[in-house]
């Protein structure tokens, strides 16, 4: 018994010590061969050892670094002020990089060619968005890159929530510039400058708005000590969805009501009652569906308004016109009557010859009057359908002229000059 167990134990360390433990499967252990062994021994050893080199050698690195470094202290280039360059991704990220003296290294002491390091644990350009009414960090705590050249670098992502002055005059084809100003509170124009570029990083596949330029400019004046860099960003409206789901359906309309001039008269004042009732409805969720504007209201409203008018006009001239033919239809019926009583009292008189021949004569002037009485409604009808045409052809080409003609300017405070209603400074 014992011995079988001393047996077990040194079987036991054997799988501990020659076999890939990591494959343990129960009592059951995975063999390896010697060669495999002594492979696995020499990278394990090689990997370790590499391992406290690399830590080492980056504490020793970061100390050396950071010996003597301040954390809230700019870094100086002498005279000059520091020069950072940020390049705006419209994707809501900047890629901000700067040169630092004391944070450079010479890789021959220390072979790394970048180290990365927290972002709190070195100097970052602090800023503030003018426009915005909030900024979240998309990352809590972004790295910063550390070059043996001195460079540093860092990726800020942001989620901006700000104001922008959006043009719906011309809803939906309105174009809208946005302003973003960060500027740097902590710092001076003598301390730091800015070198800015763009990169739209968009794309613009199933937006509403499609990013049409970025722009950035490094401006400061006179008064504002303090260094800022602008980016304006162009939108412009594609409108599809607007048009296809308001405009064409409202023209549809329009065509109908102009092709209900073709139907009978009698069945033409209900047909028209139901276009009047269908568009009100549907008026309400235009207007609903339109942007509000304090100053400029859409132009757009101003279409449907036309629209709703026409229509209206259209059926109040199919109301008259019907009236008109009642009031003929029932002058007829009186000229009918009298014909049919006078042909009665003639034929008591057969024997008056010359009074026959008069009646004859008044027959042939009452079937001409109620020709002419007949011919009344329908000119009257063809004449208002010619009046509504040609109303709807001026109303368009009016509307067209003032979305080409007409410029509205959005109202703003007496004696400022404000941009996306943030006081607009001078020189900017």
């Amino acid at each position: 018994m014992y011995t079988a167990i001393n047996a077990w134990k040194e079987e036991q360390n054997e799988c501990t010590r020659y076999y890939d433990i990591s494959n343990y499967n129960g009592c059951i252990p995975k063999p390896i061969t010697k060669g495999e062994k002594a492979a696995t021994h020499r990278q394990a050893l090689s990997q370790t050892t590499w391992e406290n080199f690399t830590t080492s050698s980056t504490k020793e690195l970061l100390g050396s670094l950071l010996d003597t470094y301040s954390l809230y202290q700019i870094p100086r280039n002498g005279s000059d002020p520091l020069l950072v360059t940020i390049t705006v991704s419209v994707s809501n990220v900047l890629n901000v990089s700067w040169y630092n003296k004391q944070l450079a290294w010479d890789e021959t002491d220390f072979p790394f060619s970048s180290i990365t390091v927290p972002w709190d644990s070195v100097w970052t350009p602090s800023h503030s968005v003018r426009e915005a009414f909030e900024v979240e960090w998309t990352t809590a705590s972004p790295d910063v890159v550390l070059h043996s050249d001195g460079k540093v670098e860092f990726q800020l992502s942001l989620r901006i929530d700000s104001n922008c002055n959006f043009d719906l005059f011309y809803f939906p084809r309105d174009k809208a510039h946005c302003t973003l100003s960060f500027f740097f509170m902590d710092n001076t124009v003598n301390e730091l400058e800015f070198k800015v570029s763009t990169k739209n990083e968009i794309l613009n596949v199933k937006r509403e708005y499609l990013v049409t330029g970025v722009n950035a400019t490094s401006q400061w004046d006179t008064l504002q000590v303090q260094p800022l860099f602008v980016v304006m960003i162009d939108l412009e409206n594609t409108g599809i969805r607007t048009i296809l789901s308001l405009i064409v359906p409202s023209i549809a309309l329009m065509i109908a009501d102009l092709c209900g001039f073709l139907l009978p008269l009698k069945d033409r004042p209900s047909y028209m009652v139901t276009l009047l009732l269908a568009y009100l409805v549907f008026h309400a969720s235009l207007v609903g569906s339109l942007p509000g504007a304090s100053s400029c209201n859409p132009l757009l409203s101003y279409y449907y308004i036309g629209l709703l008018v026409l229509l209206f006009l259209s059926t109040i001239e199919t109301i008259l016109v019907t009236k008109l033919v009642a009031d003929n239809h029932d002058r007829q019926l009186k000229h009918i009557f009298r014909g049919a009583t006078a042909t009665t009292t003639s034929a008591k008189n057969e024997s008056d010859r010359p009074e026959d021949k008069n009646s004859r004569m008044n027959d042939y002037g009452t079937e001409k009057e109620e020709s002419n009485l007949n011919q009344v409604p329908a000119t009257l009808d063809r004449l208002s359908f010619f009046i509504f045409l040609g109303l709807v052809v001026i109303f368009h080409l009016l509307f067209a002229g003032l979305w080409l003609l007409w410029k509205c300017e959005s109202e703003k405070p007496p004696g400022e000059g404000h941009l996306d209603g943030i006081k607009n400074r001078q020189g900017w």
